[in-house]
């Protein structure tokens, strides 16, 4: 009776001893992760059946990547899958991520200038010959500013070939991008061998081809999410155009367009996450306090130069006219720049240049007829002496009682020395149309007096501002009455803007108001001297 009972304990003892941790034929997890800050296991317990199969995932934590499984697992597929025979007890093993060290140079402004491009594309080829990870964007307002590329027979067509052959990858749509129409807009967009880039724009009736809100762009590896908005400047909530020249196009505003672009999988699979903006400075420190899924703003808009830090992030912009190249070296890691090193470039100091790229920019300024001397400036004008001239000149033209011009419109001084149609469509590149219209003086100071205008440059009557108001006096400085008609003169931006204030024209010229200029040169005054001249509206 005892053996018997001495066989029972026995096998009783071993039953217990076979696997403390099984209960009814399930298996146990256990994981670990090294270093314990270098992210999770998932699922990182559990009591699983025999011939269950359970996948494991190994999330890094920020700056750790994943390396391999240890322990009961082996290899570094991840997910994983595990086989419930037995007791598992697994590590994961993470490390530091490399943080990987990019370039991205910038421009933004060009505003048609074009010499500089061989000069950029030699620093750019220089800096490829040791690092693989170069960027090269630009923050819009490609156009409007250079008679070569604004009146090329393809209009703009030079400085997209010059902006791709310098080695481009993208470029937002600035508000002047619009200045030639939709329909040439859609051409230069179709010619560029890189993507132009709007998020904020929707196609209504409009005859442009939608453009790419985002688009990412990879080099050796490394992924940047681009997103593009422009400014809405104009009082119809539109960028700053002839209203013209975005008929159908309607626009919401830059910093809720680029939100919705938070969630987006292709933004968040990213390395690095660029607003590439023409949203000046204020909107692009909006971006960055509003989202902080963005990581670098390269902006435009403003003609400025800085370097500036804004909720931890950083925004760039570039001046203006390719005088400058901004170049960013960064360190980047899981999305966050570790180093940032901001230079900035003036090109007219650069002695490098691609001399294949030059030779393009030589032919495409080979156009002698924009450069004869049709009269003589006898000094150097600020931008309000040349908007003076401006004015009187197409007084002239048209004898118009006043003449408004507004001094957006006015991109150059005039400088001493010849004056050439060159320098005549580089101080006005738009194209705008000549209008005059009859209006009572009063009508003028529901206008000036409203608000909504603009400080104008002006010929002709006298205008001064008394307690608020406009006053208009004639030449000898009597007083006009409200119900005194005049005839005006202004372009066809300014009615445009502001249609409520003035109706039709009983009279469109023509000629565009820069080819007026140029015919008052040549055929009423060709010595030009405005020193300390300054008239305007406020």
């Amino acid at each position: 009776m005892k053996y018997f009972k001495a066989i029972f304990i026995f096998f009783f003892l071993v039953s217990c001893s076979k696997d403390e941790t099984s209960i009814n034929d399930q298996f146990a997890l256990t994981t670990e992760v090294q270093p314990a800050e270098g992210g999770v296991v998932s699922p990182s317990e559990g009591n699983y059946e025999s011939g269950a199969k359970v996948e494991l995932h190994a999330q890094p934590a920020n700056g750790y990547r994943f390396v391999s499984w240890q322990g009961d697992l082996s290899g570094s597929d991840n997910p994983a899958e595990v086989i419930f025979n037995e007791n598992k007890d697994i590590t994961a093993v993470f490390e530091k991520a490399a943080a990987e060290s990019i370039v991205i140079y910038s421009i933004n402004d060009p505003h048609g200038k074009i010499n500089n491009f061989a000069r950029i594309k030699a620093v750019i080829e220089k800096e490829k010959e040791t690092e693989s990870q170069v960027f090269f964007v630009c923050g819009g307002d490609i156009f409007s500013g250079n008679p070569i590329v604004d009146y090329h027979p393809e209009k703009g067509s030079p400085i997209v070939d010059l902006m791709g052959k310098a080695g481009m990858d993208v470029s937002v749509i600035g508000n002047h991008e619009f200045d030639y129409g939709q329909e040439i807009l859609n051409n230069r967009m179709e010619q560029a061998s890189f993507p132009f880039l709007l998020a904020n724009v929707s196609k209504g009736s409009g005859e442009l081809n939608m453009p790419q809100g985002q688009v990412n762009i990879e080099k050796d590896g490394f992924n940047i999410a681009f997103i593009g908005v422009v400014e809405t400047g104009s009082p119809d909530h539109t960028p700053l155009t002839h209203p013209k020249k975005v008929t159908g196009l309607e626009f919401s505003e830059g910093v809720e367009a680029v939100g919705a672009y938070e969630d987006n999988e292709d933004v968040k699979n990213a390395d690095l996450v660029v607003a590439l903006t023409h949203y000046g400075q204020y909107g692009d420190r909006q971006i960055l306090q509003q989202h902080d899924f963005i990581d670098l703003v390269i902006g435009g808009h403003n003609h400025m130069v800085y370097s500036e830090k804004v909720a931890g992030r950083y925004m760039v912009q570039s001046g203006s006219d390719l005088k400058y190249l901004t170049k960013l070296s960064l360190d980047v890691r899981d999305g966050e720049i570790l180093d940032y090193e901001y230079e900035l470039i003036d090109l007219n100091e650069i002695e490098i240049l691609d001399e294949a790229l030059q030779e393009e920019i030589s032919e495409y300024n080979n156009i002698p007829e924009l450069f004869v001397e049709i009269g003589t400036s006898l000094q150097d004008h600020t931008y309000a002496e040349t908007a003076c001239f401006y004015t009187d000149a197409l007084r002239t033209i048209t004898g118009a009682d006043l003449v408004f011009q507004n001094y957006g419109g006015i991109r150059a001084g005039l400088d001493y020395g010849s004056i050439t149609p060159f320098d005549i469509y580089t101080i006005d590149p738009f194209g705008n149309g000549l209008d005059t219209f009859e209006m009572t003086v009063g009508e003028l100071k529901t206008f000036f007096d409203s608000g909504d205008a603009p400080a104008l440059a002006y010929s002709g009557v006298k205008m001064e501002r008394r307690n608020g108001n406009t006053v208009f006096r004639d030449s000898s400085g009597k007083v006009l009455a409200d119900d005194m008609l005049l005839t005006v003169a202004l372009n066809d931006y300014i009615s445009n803007v502001y249609p409520v204030y003035f109706g039709a024209p009983v009279r469109t010229y023509e000629k565009t108001t820069a080819e007026y200029i140029i015919d008052y040169l040549e055929q009423y005054q060709s010595e030009i001297n405005y020193g300390n001249c300054e008239r305007s509206s406020r």
